[in-house]
Parts: C-alpha cells; sequence; structure tokens
C-alpha cells in the first residue's frame, strides 16, 4: 500500500510542468535564487546602523547623502549612486533616492496624519516581507533576505511566476 502511494506520488511529480526543463526554466530558477538576497557595499556621507523586519517594523538609522554603491541589485553586479533616510523605534521609515538604477528598494514608511497613523510604500509588493541590516560610518553594508522572493524561487519550480519576473514565459 505504502509502495503503491509512494509510486503515485513519483509519477504525479514527473507530471508537473515544472518538470519540463528548458534552458529558460533553469535561467529562471537561477535568477529567482539570486533574487532572494541584495547586498552591497556604501562608501560617502554614510553613518548609522538599522535592523528591519518587514518594511513595518525596524530599530536603529541611517543617513546617506549621494553615497556611491556597489553590490546586487536588481539581478545584476552593479554601481549606482544613492541617498537614504532611514529610523525606526518599533516602527520603520525608509527614504530612498537612486540614481543610475531604476530602484534599489524603494520608499516606505509610517506618517502620522490628523486621523491617526498610515503607512505608505513606493515599493514592489513582494519587497514587504524583507529582512535588513545596514551599517556605515563613510563605509558601510547594506543587506537583506528578501522572504518574497524566496517564495517565488520556491513556487518557481512549479511554475507559478508571483514575482511575474520570469523571461521564459
Amino acid at each position: 500500500m505504502i509502495r503503491a502511494r509512494a509510486l503515485g506520488l513519483a509519477v504525479a511529480l514527473f507530471a508537473l510542468p515544472a518538470c519540463t526543463i528548458s534552458k529558460d526554466y533553469i535561467h529562471d530558477r537561477v535568477e529567482d535564487l539570486v533574487d532572494c538576497v541584495r547586498v552591497h557595499v556604501i562608501v560617502g556621507t554614510a553613518f548609522g546602523a538599522e535592523a528591519q523586519v518587514t518594511e513595518w517594523f525596524g530599530l536603529g538609522f541611517m543617513y546617506e547623502s549621494d553615497c556611491w554603491a556597489w553590490g546586487l541589485a536588481n539581478r545584476k553586479l552593479g554601481t549606482w549612486d544613492e541617498s537614504i533616510q532611514a529610523w525606526g523605534l518599533i516602527l520603520h521609515d525608509w527614504r530612498e533616492r537612486v540614481k543610475g538604477i531604476r530602484r534599489y528598494s524603494g520608499s516606505y514608511g509610517w506618517w502620522q496624519h490628523g486621523s491617526g497613523p498610515s503607512f505608505s510604500r513606493d515599493s514592489a509588493p513582494l519587497e514587504l516581507f524583507n529582512v535588513r541590516a545596514s551599517a556605515a560610518v563613510f563605509i558601510g553594508l547594506d543587506a537583506e533576505v528578501r522572504i518574497g522572493e524566496i517564495f517565488d524561487f520556491v513556487f518557481g519550480f512549479l511554475t507559478w511566476d508571483i514575482a511575474d519576473d520570469d523571461g521564459g514565459k
């Protein structure tokens, strides 16, 4: 009985569309894996230390003004200029301006209005669940694990592209 179930499961897994291996399929899985982590070096007028868990919560502060950055962003190694103002004492606020790439993380944070606090964002949907740490004193490092992209990588094996970023559709 157990062998019959195992054989049935093996046949079902073999029949999944993801089992059709193509050049685009392998390429997309590698790119999805690269998307799971972002890391870059910062050089310039930069100081602070902060950690964040999702876009909503963070602790610390980070200030960068027209810094040079080098690292892994948007599936490529490259350089860009960035300015960051971030702070968090539980609720987190991250303001980002970049030149040389489309965006790194985007901007997001809590705003106080007359009716109370609200959260606003200008970032990709899967960025909501990133875990990040940054530290700098003229030279620094920013690293993040992108939880949403990990889900995109895992579900990509079943040909479900939740990030809508696979080229070989």
